[in-house]
């Protein structure tokens, strides 16, 4: 996880129980994960694997002129197509490194492709440069973000950690007391304006 319990103890500056510390792992895990689906991209960096079918719907580039006429220029060979790259869109992205790529085709066994020359790797995913219509692209990957942006997300869930903790130990310590403590309960889980604050690294997906 992007925050630890002790560093959520050191941000409180208050001592937690082991059952509250139990409690506090599952929020700080609820968080990320909510945060991670707002911003529809994983924050830390994480190892993936995606499988993905090749479309079927290529269209062939020519490699030579379409203008001349073979009935006239006997000299010029026939007009050969090639098959242009194909994007494959991985779940997960920005793409940090792409481990290992293989093609299994419709009636073979799979095999390994090289970059650079069967594949090139984007930020969302790769240009495969093998492989026909139906065939199952495997990918093994890692992305998700890293740089200063990590501390902004690492604050916005201490923060939000901070108020659903805050809640429980008022709660404890009121029912230790045998009172009312009178404590308004403070809103939990992320509030809109800190959802705001991180909207631009928010992952636009075109379908």
């Amino acid at each position: 996880m992007l925050v630890s319990v002790d560093e959520l103890v050191t941000y409180m500056d208050i001592r937690f129980t082991e059952r509250q510390k139990d409690a506090a792992g599952l929020v700080l895990a609820g968080l990320q994960a909510e945060l991670e689906g707002y911003l529809q991209r994983p924050i830390e960096v994480q190892t993936f694997v995606d499988e993905v079918r090749l479309e079927s719907n290529h269209v062939g580039v020519p490699m030579t002129s379409f203008f001349y006429n073979t009935s006239l220029d006997t000299t010029m060979s026939p007009i050969t197509y090639t098959q242009p790259p194909q994007t494959v869109y991985l779940r997960h992205a920005p793409v940090v490194e792409v481990t290992e790529v293989t093609l299994t085709p419709l009636f073979a066994s799979a095999v390994t492709l090289q970059p650079e020359i069967d594949y090139v790797v984007r930020r969302y995913g790769i240009d495969c440069f093998r492989g026909y219509a139906n065939e199952l692209i495997t990918v093994e990957y890692t992305a998700g973000l890293a740089g200063p942006e990590l501390d902004l997300f690492k604050l916005l869930i201490l923060r939000a950690a901070t108020r659903e903790m805050q809640n429980m130990h008022d709660d404890v310590v009121g029912v230790k007391d045998l009172e009312s403590r009178n404590v308004a309960p403070l809103e939990t889980g992320f509030l809109e304006k800190e959802l705001m604050s991180v909207k631009r690294y928010r992952r636009v997906r075109i379908s």
